[in-house]
């Protein structure tokens, strides 16, 4: 068969729904990351300059957030297809007929 466009479970992307639970998931730590610049940034007695880059931080996360959690459908790396050679067996071992395997102490 040539041009076979099966689909192998294995590399079948997410479902919609997976999808956009993962990027909710992302979306919601960069908020969470914003957060913490911010609260930092008003409470940690630290020099002006460390002050307006936590702010900047609380100010630009919003934006990286909604545009990696809108940036289409999730893109799995790493994983291949579960598929490996089959390996035939080597048959049983050879005995030696002198040998004692389960031999009682006494």
């Amino acid at each position: 068969m040539t041009g076979d466009k099966r689909t192998v479970v294995t590399t079948a992307g997410l479902s919609a729904t997976e999808d956009r639970l993962l990027r909710r998931r992302r979306y919601l730590a960069t908020q969470a990351v914003r957060i913490c610049c911010f609260v930092l940034a008003v409470t940690l007695p630290v020099p002006l300059w460390a002050k307006l880059v936590l702010i900047v931080g609380a100010f630009t996360l919003p934006w990286i957030g909604v545009v990696a959690a809108n940036g289409g459908p999730t893109v799995q790396r790493g994983r291949g297809p579960a598929v490996v050679d089959r390996v035939e067996p080597a048959g049983p071992p050879a005995l030696d007929p002198r040998r004692t395997i389960d031999q009682e102490p006494g």
